[in-house]
């Protein structure tokens, strides 16, 4: 589930506008504005905070949120929180969702999610997408009032025909776990499609591997390949493994075996500690499967695969090892300590130490023309 409630982008002029206060006299929040563009911060602070002091609403937003990015001025949540709430209560809607972001966060105040959800929903009915999504996803994980699916549901509904990405996201995660009625995986697929169509990563991912497995849809490994590449190419460490699995096997009728590409996309999983990428990876250097056979590479691969948890690489690497030198044995195991030495000093709280056993496991290999 897509959880962070960050807030977004700065938003000079929220609408709709409240009217002017009656004792506004002769000031124009305008004058502010324009020198918050032109970044004349002295200037827009000197206006905004002219207009907080006669309740003028847009004028409290603004000046909020220089106080709460520290923009012009010396960073202050305290007063930002207060300015958000004077603003909020003339229901200026950005006004009402930062604020909540504020309780939610314990920004200038102690963390509060009752009176976080209470803001956002009362942004969430003036339609903001990102209120209701933030209501969504408090309902969803029981945060300022009880766990409640199918209300999470109608907010992320509301959100997500509103475009709002992550809301499409979790829409479909809730329509295909069943968590509300029985699961609807065609359902959950038209909306992880609409968020991979907005650039999730994760929505990229399950509509992957919906294609690939024929969940909810029509088995598709060309469909699955050009949403895992998605997903691949964002970083996303498991479709790259997924795709380099789906070049390794190829499908006759939709995707040619490709083992260069799989090579290409397992290495780039491996090195970021993917034990299953490497074990594939070094299957392809022991076999030689679209590249010169080098079985020192492919030792180091099942060694680190091994290390890293995929318990199989061990009699592979047995095998192996029955088939080399001493010498590139040990020029093998080098390499393999120099990687991990490199790895730990990048990744210094995930590498896991794992002592090669004297007995073998099971293999699975890469299926092979």
């Amino acid at each position: 589930m897509a959880q962070p409630r960050d807030i977004p982008a700065p938003i000079i002029a929220p609408e709709p506008a409240p009217e002017t206060p009656a004792d506004a006299g002769s000031y124009n929040v305008n004058i502010g504005l324009d020198a918050f563009r032109a970044e004349d911060y002295d200037a827009a602070l000197q206006n905004f905070t002219e207009g907080a002091m006669i309740g003028h609403a847009i004028a409290q937003y603004n000046l909020a949120l220089m106080y709460q990015q520290g923009i012009g001025t010396e960073q202050n949540f305290e007063r930002a929180l207060q300015l958000y709430a004077l603003s909020a209560q003339q229901g200026i809607v950005r006004a009402q969702f930062n604020l909540g972001v504020m309780y939610d966060q314990g920004q200038g105040t102690g963390q509060d999610y009752r009176e976080a959800y209470y803001w956002y929903e009362q942004a969430a009915e003036q339609g903001d997408a990102d209120a209701q999504y933030a209501v969504g996803t408090m309902n969803f994980y029981g945060q300022g009032r009880a766990e409640n699916y199918p209300e999470a549901m109608r907010w992320y509904q509301e959100s997500a025909r509103q475009g709002h990405r992550d809301s499409q996201y979790n829409l479909g995660v809730l329509l295909i776990s069943g968590l509300v009625g029985e699961p609807n995986p065609t359902a959950a697929l038209t909306w992880f499609t609409m968020a991979a169509d907005n650039g999730s990563a994760d929505a990229q991912y399950n509509a992957a591997l919906m294609y690939a497995t024929g969940q909810g849809v029509e088995r598709s490994a060309a469909q699955a390949r050009d949403y895992f590449t998605l997903a691949a190419e964002q970083g996303l460490r498991d479709a790259q493994t997924r795709l380099g699995i789906l070049y390794a096997t190829g499908d006759q009728a939709d995707l040619p075996r490709d083992y260069e590409q799989a090579r290409y996309w397992f290495n780039r999983s491996a090195h970021r500690g993917d034990a299953t990428a490497q074990y594939f990876l070094a299957r392809i250097f022991a076999d030689g499967l679209g590249v010169e056979q080098n079985l020192a590479i492919a030792h180091m691969w099942y060694e680190l695969a091994y290390r890293f948890g995929y318990e199989h690489a061990v009699s592979s690497l047995e095998r192996l090892s029955a088939e080399m030198d001493e010498e590139t044995t040990l020029q093998a195991r080098l390499m393999a300590a120099r990687w991990m030495r490199a790895y730990a000093e990048q990744n210094p709280d995930t590498v896991r130490i794992t002592r090669l056993p004297d007995d073998a496991a099971t293999d699975n290999d890469i299926p092979q023309d």
